[in-house]
C-alpha cells in the first residue's frame, strides 16, 4: 500500500513538473515569438523610414536639378563691369567699357552710344549733357574716365565747316535778286525768302512813298530787320 501510494505519489510530480515545463517552454516561446515580431516590425519601419528619406533626397535633388537647368536656360541679360585702363576715347568706347565706369549703369550707357551715333562725332565731352540722365555733376566724373582725342575734334570741326559751307551755298542759291519797285509781293516773297505779308508791307510802303530811291529805305516797311537788311541788301534791286 506503501509503494502504491509512492508511485502515485512520484506521478503526480512528474505530470506537474512536465507541465510546469511545458508552461514555461509556452511562455519563452511566447516571449521570443513577440520579440521577433517587435524586431520585424522595427525592421520595416525602419526600411520605409529610409524609403522615404531616399525619396525626399530623389525629389529634392530633382528640384535641384531643375532650377539649375532653368537657371541655366533663361539666364538674365546682365552687363558685367569689366576692368579697363581710362581714360578711353569716348568715340570708341563701347557698351562694356561704359558700364564699367562707377556709377554709369547699362541704360545711360546705351542712351550714350546713341546720342554718339545720332551725331556722328562727339566732339567734346559737355555734349553729354545733352544725353538724358547726365547732368553737371555726373559729367565731372566722366571727365576722369573718357577723353576726345585731337582726331575726333578736328573731324568734327571739319565736319561742322562743311555744313555751313553747304548752308550758305543752299542760300545762295534759294535767295534771288528782285526789283522792290516794279515786283508784286509773291515775287518779293519767294526771292527774299521772307513771308506774303511781310512783302506785303513793302509793296504797300513802296505805294505811300511813291517808289524806293535807295535800298535802305525798304526798312520802313518793317517788314525786315536791320540785320536782315544786310544780309540781304545783294539781293535787293531799285
Amino acid at each position: 500500500m506503501a509503494d502504491k501510494t509512492k508511485r502515485t505519489a512520484l506521478a503526480k510530480y512528474t505530470v506537474a513538473a512536465i507541465a510546469a515545463v511545458l508552461i514555461i517552454g509556452v511562455a519563452v516561446t511566447t516571449v521570443l515569438i513577440k520579440a521577433k515580431r517587435k524586431d520585424v516590425v522595427v525592421i520595416e519601419a525602419n526600411k520605409e523610414s529610409a524609403d522615404s528619406l531616399e525619396e525626399s533626397f530623389k525629389s529634392k535633388e530633382k528640384k535641384k536639378s531643375t532650377a539649375e537647368s532653368k537657371a541655366e536656360t533663361v539666364m538674365p541679360q546682365t552687363t558685367v563691369k569689366t576692368e579697363n585702363s581710362f581714360p578711353i576715347d569716348i568715340n570708341k568706347a563701347d557698351l562694356a567699357q561704359l558700364c564699367s565706369i562707377d556709377g554709369i549703369g547699362e541704360s545711360t550707357a546705351q542712351r550714350i552710344l546713341d546720342y554718339r551715333n545720332k551725331v556722328g562725332v562727339i566732339s567734346s565731352l559737355d555734349m553729354l549733357l545733352n544725353v538724358d540722365g547726365i547732368g553737371g555733376k555726373t559729367l565731372k566724373k566722366l571727365e576722369n574716365y573718357l577723353f576726345v582725342s585731337d582726331t575726333d575734334k578736328s573731324v568734327a570741326a571739319q565736319t561742322t565747316q562743311t555744313s555751313k559751307t553747304a548752308t550758305t551755298k543752299t542760300q545762295e542759291k534759294t535767295f534771288k535778286q528782285v526789283n522792290i519797285n516794279t515786283a508784286e509781293a509773291k515775287e518779293i516773297a519767294q526771292a527774299l525768302q521772307i513771308s506774303l505779308e511781310k512783302a506785303q508791307l513793302v509793296v504797300e510802303t513802296r505805294g505811300k512813298i511813291g517808289g524806293y530811291t535807295a535800298k535802305p529805305q525798304i526798312l520802313l516797311s518793317k517788314a525786315i530787320s536791320e540785320d536782315d537788311f544786310n544780309r540781304l541788301e545783294q539781293y535787293i534791286l531799285i
